[in-house]
């Protein structure tokens, strides 16, 4: 299991949090069997390759793959952290774990046609053939396709990183059982705080889409993820420096 091997290896450890968490439980070990599931959902295309052309299609979409294999591997990693931090296994956190694993399995479509049709964009490339209906009678332009990709993306978003969020919530309950320090609380914090400023992000690109009826106005709204996760991350790092220094 990839788990135990980074587990002996205290692979994304700090000085600052005590792991709660000892051996992997059946429960991570579901949710490892249901990232490899999801990643190989981004690997595998309705079309065999069956010749040279099939094989440049799939290099030349290559980073389209790498940006989607990137944030799935994100969202295990915070998934990997909370379970060796705080080492919950009560009801709310089996309940809240099993929406999560079924958020990033339906995650891995929506978020594949996404990169695949900006990385089109971005080299030029038609994007009408991610769009065809290939005669299933559905009455829906292309344009109103993206509308709906990005609804369907801004709900796993908003899904996956609310329950990341609701999860903090619930070891943040628990934190007097859990015995966090000063220290810890204040990790705790800023991860809930992360957490909630991503599925805020998601909710109004959303609310945008909504109301403007335009999918690149509302995928614009999801840069604002680099701008303000680093400024929250620079606040709460200075709350830490005065903890450790006290």
């Amino acid at each position: 299991m990839i788990r135990e091997h980074l587990y002996h290896k205290q692979f994304g450890t700090d000085n600052h949090f005590r792991w709660r968490g000892g051996e992997v439980t059946r429960l991570e070990g579901i949710a490892d069997s249901v990232f490899a599931i999801t990643l190989t959902l981004l690997i595998v295309s309705s079309s065999q390759i069956t010749g040279f052309n099939e094989v440049w299609l799939m290099v030349r979409d290559l980073p389209a793959f790498l940006a989607s294999f990137a944030l799935i591997m994100y969202i295990w990693l915070e998934h990997y952290i909370f379970f060796r931090r705080f080492g919950l296994i009560d009801g709310w956190s089996l309940f809240f774990n099993a929406l999560f694993l079924f958020l990033v399995m339906i995650l891995a479509y929506p978020l594949k046609l996404l990169t695949t049709f900006l990385w089109h964009l971005i080299i030029g490339v038609p994007t009408e053939s991610l769009f065809a209906l290939h005669e299933t009678g559905m009455a829906i332009t292309q344009f109103e396709q993206r509308q709906y990709m990005m609804y369907f993306y801004g709900a796993a978003i908003v899904g996956i990183f609310g329950i990341l969020m609701l999860m903090h919530v619930n070891a943040w309950v628990k934190r007097n059982r859990l015995e966090l320090d000063k220290m810890e609380r204040l990790i705790t914090v800023q991860s809930l705080t992360h957490h909630a400023l991503s599925t805020a992000i998601g909710l109004i690109s959303i609310a945008v889409l909504w109301l403007t009826k335009n999918p690149g106005i509302s995928g614009v709204i999801y840069f604002l993820m680099p701008i303000l996760h680093p400024l929250t991350s620079f606040v709460f790092i200075k709350k830490l420096n005065k903890i450790d220094q006290q």
